[in-house]
């Protein structure tokens, strides 16, 4: 039987879009409860476990080789994270990396002591606030769009914004593991909203937080979640399913096909792969005929705030969430053409055309991390990302095969990158962005840097000099680049570069800073000073000074002069394989400037 209806073909194989969950929640919102994990409390300033993951590596890394904080200046560079592993994979005592236990592993590796542990989490929450999506969920319960909420967090951002949001903390009944019988209690006396805490209030003297403890979760708290997944369903977000303790309960809450009767909706970001654990589950609930479902999303914010601008109960109770900062701004009408509106210049350029066509390569590889390593091995220039069907890439053919061909290659094949994969942060918009770059980088006046997941332009400072940056009479620069007084600190004026989708297309956009180089031996209060220093150069860089700015960014970037309207660029330059060419506007968009 074929269906014509395209939600259907899309959950066909257990992926949904969040449309269709917002419309399916309206209808069952009493019978679903919701599974918070550390991705729900990022936007409130608390780590997630990946996050924390790495903090523990680091600081293993450096208690071991003696070295002082600013040895690692950001954990959350590949290079880095790559180096990093090469060590520990060294290290029988450790779980390779992204292993289930990973977490557990390194946290009682870096502080074997449960008080350390204890601290450690107590600093990292104390720290952490409600934000826009905790403030809307609390909305939700108020409005009995709500009932349940279970977490893995040990924060207490779903308590304050309850209290916020209902002006009293008596409503809202929370169950640690030191009272594992109040949420079961709860249950059966339908006192609703309920909170429950599966791994403990970080107060608690019940805090569960190493893999040896949490397979002693206590029974009576995880019976009573167990049971409540028998009789509702579960939205699961922020979660990565890395705890077996939960995984075992959820998996019996199946209840051979009786357990989820409203849904199991598990939402992960675009473009991850979720752990295997997670893809078992869900694989083995539809074949019991569960209706579960896997939906791409980006934020736990993004997420609330659809849904309570959707549903009719919340959606005119926004005011309610006062003063809590919305994750992303609403869109604006486009006005007509020929009206009148004040000429606006915005930082980004327009991609005219861009590539439409990879290399599929289907081989037993794993993520991003091993896929770095393959091409660095290989010692090939080509550009690869990994998504579920296989790695997609773009190069010379023998340059790809050199990287891959020890992982088993399956299929060699070339594959179409629909638009509507660009307009999320999928891997095909990564892949896109990453050839963009490779692109740029040949480009004679700027040096391309990678800090983490931001891309930084350079000028060449033997080639370009301050003037280039010179509008008319606004000169909004004196000099390039210079020492920070006398710290050693060597600062450069800099541009961060991104990808956007917006209106049908892709945007180039760009971020003018300021880069500092600091070495290490820098002291916190050289560290301090230069960043007094930055913020006093970029203060009072408006109007004028910002306008001088992007166009001597975009001329560095394109290479372009004032009679120029668009640049071609290729990434490689090659004929045997998929080349990456893209046209880029050297106009900013929604710019009055004429050339």
């Amino acid at each position: 039987m074929h269906s014509s209806d395209p939600a259907a073909a899309h959950t066909s194989y257990g992926h949904m879009d969040v449309p269709t969950f917002l419309r399916a929640y309206q209808m069952r919102a009493s019978g679903v409860m919701w599974l918070l994990g550390a991705g729900s409390s990022r936007a409130g300033g608390i780590k997630t476990a990946g996050d924390m993951i790495w903090d523990f590596k680091q600081n293993l890394y450096r208690s071991h080789k003696k070295l002082p904080p600013n040895a690692i200046t950001d954990p959350g560079d590949p290079a880095v994270q790559r180096k990093l592993q090469r060590y520990f994979d060294e290290l029988p005592e450790f779980p390779a990396g992204g292993a289930p236990d990973e977490y557990a592993q390194y946290f009682e590796g870096t502080y074997p002591h449960a008080n350390d542990r204890r601290a450690y989490l107590d600093k990292l929450i104390r720290l952490g606030k409600p934000s826009y999506g905790h403030l809307a969920l609390a909305l939700l319960m108020r409005e009995r769009c709500c009932r349940i909420v279970w977490t893995t967090n040990f924060d207490r951002t779903v308590e304050d914004a309850a209290a916020r949001i209902y002006g009293t903390t008596n409503d809202l009944v929370v169950a640690d593991l030191g009272e594992p019988k109040k949420v079961a209690d709860a249950l059966n006396a339908r006192r609703f909203p309920i909170y429950g805490k599966l791994h403990g209030d970080y107060h608690s003297v019940a805090l569960k937080n190493t893999d040896s403890e949490l397979r002693e979760q206590d029974a009576e708290m995880r019976r009573a979640f167990v049971q409540a997944c028998k009789t509702n369903g579960l939205a699961v977000v922020g979660y990565s399913g890395r705890d077996i303790s939960v995984m075992d309960a959820l998996r019996e809450a199946l209840d051979d096909g009786r357990g989820f009767p409203n849904g199991l909706f598990w939402f992960k970001r675009s473009g991850e792969e979720p752990f295997e654990a997670v893809t078992e589950l869900i694989t083995e609930a539809r074949r019991l005929r569960v209706d579960a479902h896997l939906i791409d999303n980006e934020t736990f914010d993004e997420l609330l705030s659809d849904l309570v601008r959707f549903l009719p109960e919340t959606a005119d109770k926004l005011a309610d969430i006062e003063g809590a900062k919305p994750p992303r701004l609403g869109s604006a009408p486009l006005k007509a053409p020929g009206a009148t509106t004040p000429s606006i210049r915005t930082n980004a350029l327009p991609i005219i055309s861009h590539p439409v066509m990879c290399q599929l390569i289907d081989c037993d590889i794993g993520g991003w991390a091993e896929i770095q390593e393959a091409i660095e091995n290989a010692g090939v220039d080509i550009v690869a990302r990994r998504t579920k069907d296989g790695v997609i890439a773009f190069g010379r053919d023998p340059d790809i095969r050199a990287a891959f061909n020890a992982f088993g290659v399956k299929r060699f094949e070339t594959r179409s990158i629909p638009d509507k994969n660009l307009a999320y942060e999928s891997e095909e918009r990564r892949l896109i962005r990453d050839a963009l770059v490779r692109a740029l980088s040949s480009r004679p006046d700027i040096e391309i840097i990678r800090r983490g997941w931001r891309v930084l332009a350079l000028p060449n400072l033997q080639t370009v000099k301050a003037g280039h940056f010179q509008l008319g009479n606004i000169k909004p620069v004196d000099s390039l680049s210079g020492t920070v007084g006398n710290t050693g600190i060597r600062w450069t004026e800099c541009c961060e570069l991104r990808l956007d989708y917006k209106l049908d297309r892709l945007w180039l956009l760009m971020e003018p800073r300021i880069h500092r180089d600091i070495p290490e031996e820098a002291t916190s209060a050289q560290i301090e000073e230069s960043k007094e220093f930055v913020r006093s150069k970029l203060a009072g860089r408006f109007n004028p000074k910002a306008n001088a700015m992007l166009s001597g960014w975009a001329g560095l970037l394109l290479g372009t002069d004032r009679n120029v309207r668009s640049v071609k660029l290729r990434s490689f330059g090659i004929s045997d394989g998929i080349d990456a060419t893209f046209e880029v506007s050297s106009i900013t968009g929604f710019s009055g400037e004429s050339r």
